[in-house]
């Protein structure tokens, strides 16, 4: 068996490294030797768990399985939040493996494989080639959150003639920003700043949208010409969602996708039926989504903003640390130390 090493959370917050064994491979299966790992807040919702840290995974495949088809040794790889299910399900067979109920989801299954680890063993349908003109260290924030912001483009059907609003303007957003763009649509940025108005523009917004304003008046358009078909929410907090309400256009749509664990409150529900607005939720993205991110930022140039770390456990500890603080722009990734 390969042993491997590990970067675990403990239940006093601390980072320590750990060492395991990897099982015998599957015949389905992929062994992959990790490269380069995205830090994503849901990290931090684990550190206490004392589980094999981060998943957004990129790295080159040294072994295959003997019924794998589609991946050889050498190919570079990434592999999402969710790294199996059923397959005959009704949620899987019409695509949908995230909502499957045997789904193995990073925090919940393979606890001893993680993107801060040397190794991970996953089956072959739940990984994903990464695109030749895509560069590793780029690719793996997309494992996460360029698939999570991703999907609902697909799932919730917005067209290039929609209008769409960003809540946020930090590692989900600012991938956000880029994808609605090259989607070809009308982009909005919320912001609390006016100091990130400039940047929400460098990725794609063609207006933003101050929500903190010294005198008081409110953010909310005037006339629905100016309001959203679908806003996307990537903050990981609650926020006045009776504004953001006011922000739709009839049958407009909220989409959350920042985890919190607050309640989602709004003084709102009679717009729901007068103006048959809707609120749509996404737990990151099924197979297919996360192939077509992968091909579509490779088309497009769509990257992250990233600062690039060695793997080690004092650089883990410090971009948890400035995480929790929000100093970053826009997303931590760890290269792994040869």
């Amino acid at each position: 068996m390969t042993e491997f090493k590990a970067f675990r959370g403990q239940q006093d917050g601390k980072i320590v490294q750990s060492t395991g064994k990897v099982p015998e491979l599957g015949q389905h299966d992929v062994l992959i030797k990790l490269t380069h790992a995205g830090l994503c807040f849901t990290d931090v919702h684990y550190v206490q768990a004392g589980i094999a840290l981060g998943h957004e995974p990129v790295g080159k495949v040294t072994k295959v399985g003997t019924d794998v088809r589609h991946l050889k040794e050498g190919d570079v790889v990434g592999y999402g939040y969710n790294h199996g299910s059923c397959d005959t399900c009704d949620e899987c067979r019409i695509g949908n493996d995230t909502l499957c109920g045997s789904r193995r989801l990073y925090g919940e299954a393979d606890t001893d494989f993680g993107a801060f680890g040397e190794y991970a063993q996953v089956e072959e349908r739940f990984v994903h080639k990464i695109p030749d003109n895509l560069a590793p260290e780029y690719a793996a924030p997309l494992q996460c959150a360029g698939a999570t912001v991703f999907a609902p483009f697909l799932k919730y059907d917005i067209k290039p003639i929609h209008r769409v609003g960003v809540i946020g303007i930090g590692g989900l957003g600012h991938l956000a920003l880029q994808f609605a763009n090259k989607w070809g649509c009308s982009v909005g940025a919320f912001t609390t700043s006016e100091s990130k108005a400039d940047e929400a523009k460098s990725f794609g917004a063609h207006d933003v949208i101050v929500t903190k304003r010294p005198d008081g008046e409110s953010f909310v358009p005037k006339s629905d010409a100016e309001k959203f078909d679908f806003i996307i929410c990537t903050v990981s907090s609650q926020v006045p969602w009776d504004n953001y309400f006011d922000c739709l256009k009839p049958r407009g749509q909220i989409i959350p996708l920042g985890v919190d664990f607050g309640k989602f409150e709004t003084n709102r529900y009679f717009s729901l039926l007068a103006r048959e607005n809707k609120i749509g939720g996404n737990i990151v993205s099924n197979r297919y989504q996360h192939q077509k991110m992968l091909e579509f930022c490779a088309r497009h140039g769509i990257k992250p903003a990233i600062e690039l770390l060695d793997l080690t456990e004092e650089n883990i500890n410090k971009a948890l640390g400035r995480l929790q603080k929000n100093d970053v722009r826009y997303r931590f990734v760890f290269k792994h130390l040869e």
